[in-house]
């Protein structure tokens, strides 16, 4: 529980953080008249996902990221199904050698 409420405490202060980078970022904006993009900052859109970090435009497209998804619930399956049968190897060895 103690380790829970430290990570939670931790991400409310990186968010404060982010968002103070954030608010002082668009009033140096206001004050010199220049549009320089934000600190941290992500918008989605159907097609595309736009990210900043550290005024850095990074485009992301969705349909990578359905193959991405496809590609890793299918890998995900066969591992826990790989998984699952060397446990039940191990169960039919312990039931023969200490049940039996």
């Amino acid at each position: 529980m103690k380790r829970v409420c430290q990570l939670l405490l931790t991400g409310l202060v990186l968010t404060l953080v982010i968002c103070g980078l954030n608010v002082s970022n668009e009033a140096i904006n206001q004050l010199t008249a220049n549009q320089r993009p934000p600190v941290i900052h992500m918008q989605a859109d159907e097609s595309q996902w736009e990210i900043y970090i550290a005024g850095q435009q990074y485009l992301v497209n969705t349909d990578k990221l359905v193959q991405v998804d496809e590609q890793f619930e299918t890998t995900a399956k066969s591992a826990c199904k790989k998984v699952i049968d060397y446990l039940y190897k191990i169960w039919a060895i312990f039931r023969v050698v200490f049940l039996s």
